[in-house]
């Protein structure tokens, strides 16, 4: 019977990971497909009902649902509880387990990067924070702040993980030598136009991840580059997520030399 997998949240519209997963399946001649389920948080519970009586094999969680699809899992890792927020689903016998691979995703383009600064800010307290939060801790960086336009929210991620809080007017004083960007703000559409840290702030010889992967070259990866920051892609750490999700259903490892291609041409249409 052909295996079934697929990602829930809202909206998906644009989610490529239908194309990496049925690439995937294709690629090493598994009989299975992946779909995209858009599920409004009040259809979660019943979407959630469905799965444990349908032959779901797999399942990716995105916006809103990496917080509340915790309750449903049986059991739910330590690196999920970590974070407190997930990803993925899969079974292991008849147990429904809960993982986070955005973690994995983000920390492997700066293991691959070499040489990590041993200061970070985050700028951003959403759940995209909270991975790379994580992340930098487990690279055992020295110094980690966070700020974000949500006063509030900044601190209270700043004090669950015993960081530094800092304010969003006040951080361009906090001297970082990673600058990881965890906003939207970049991104196409409504905040293409934005950048999350002052451009004359930027100085040569910081790295600069911007989670932002389309437009390529968003406003803030283009004033770090001018200002002769290295770069590291966000595409990336959606690749690397989407790979160790890969593994986790099939015992696969995607090959990056192949994938980031597909991603690419189907993101910027690159060859």
């Amino acid at each position: 019977m052909t295996g079934l997998y697929g990602i829930i949240g809202h909206p998906l519209a644009h989610s490529l990971s239908p194309l990496v997963h049925n690439w995937g399946f294709s690629r090493f001649g598994i009989d299975s497909r992946y779909e995209a389920w858009d599920t409004p948080p009040e259809g979660l519970a019943a979407f959630m009902d469905l799965l444990r009586q349908t032959p779901i094999q797999g399942l990716s969680v995105t916006i809103p649902h990496k917080t509340p699809v915790m309750g449903y899992a049986d059991a739910v890792t330590d690196l999920g509880r970590e974070v407190g927020a997930v990803n993925t689903l899969y079974w292991r016998g008849q147990v429904l387990w809960a993982e986070n691979t955005d973690v994995e995703g983000f920390c492997r383009p700066l293991i691959e990067a070499a040489d990590i600064p041993d200061t970070a800010l985050v700028l951003g307290a959403g759940g995209a924070a909270r991975a790379a939060v994580v992340g930098l801790k487990r690279l055992g960086l020295t110094r980690i702040g966070v700020t974000g336009r949500t006063p509030e929210k900044a601190a209270a991620l700043a004090w669950e993980f015993e960081l530094d809080s800092v304010g969003w007017e006040a951080r361009a004083g906090f001297l970082a030598g990673l600058l990881v960007n965890a906003t939207p703000m970049g991104m196409s559409g409504r905040y293409e136009a934005l950048s999350p840290f002052p451009a004359e702030a930027l100085r040569a010889g910081q790295v600069v991840y911007d989670l932002v992967y389309n437009p390529r070259v968003t406003r803030f990866v283009a004033e770090a580059t001018a200002a002769g920051a290295r770069i590291v892609s966000g595409l990336d750490m959606f690749l690397y997520q989407a790979i160790e999700q890969f593994r986790l259903w099939t015992g696969r490892v995607l090959p990056v030399e192949e994938l980031r291609p597909l991603l690419e041409k189907a993101l910027y249409g690159a060859a």
